[in-house]
């Protein structure tokens, strides 16, 4: 039995139509359960920023493909390990955009004025997605609540 891994890449998007992320998502979140996989996706500055989690051969296999992907250039590997436990479990996929209300988020792991996570390392990157998620999750509670 593989060991279960989480994996933290990050890539520079080269074209990408807002159909492209609507696909993207609809089909990890439509493929991933059945894979046992788990994740969350960041769009932000022109760059994806995800992490996978899930059993290290299916998350090989994955990435693998998503280097093979015209929409991926300049990807790299940012974290890589074994866990005990998932971060994401609740989302097949979990999808962050930049956006007025979380640009703080960015910034702070951001040397730059322009959010960069080619430049981040893996606990960095860890920790932002994991301050995303709980921020989309605060929201999502909150317009739940609301509604």
């Amino acid at each position: 039995m593989d060991p279960m891994i989480r994996m933290i890449y990050a890539s520079r998007i080269t074209q990408l139509g807002s159909a492209d992320v609507h696909d993207i998502l609809n089909s990890s979140r439509r493929n991933n359960p059945a894979l046992g996989l788990s994740g969350m996706l960041v769009f932000a500055d022109g760059f994806f920023l995800q992490a996978l989690e899930g059993a290290r051969s299916r998350i090989n296999t994955l990435y693998a493909r998503i280097l093979r992907d015209a929409r991926h250039a300049d990807s790299a590997i940012l974290h890589y390990r074994e866990i005990d436990k998932r971060l994401f479990a609740d989302w097949s996929m979990g999808y962050v955009l930049s956006n007025e209300k979380n640009r703080s988020l960015f910034l702070a792991f951001s040397s730059d004025a322009r959010f960069s996570p080619l430049t981040l390392s893996g606990a960095a990157a860890e920790q932002l997605l994991l301050e995303l998620a709980d921020h989309a999750r605060v929201i999502g509670a909150a317009a739940a609540s609301a509604g």
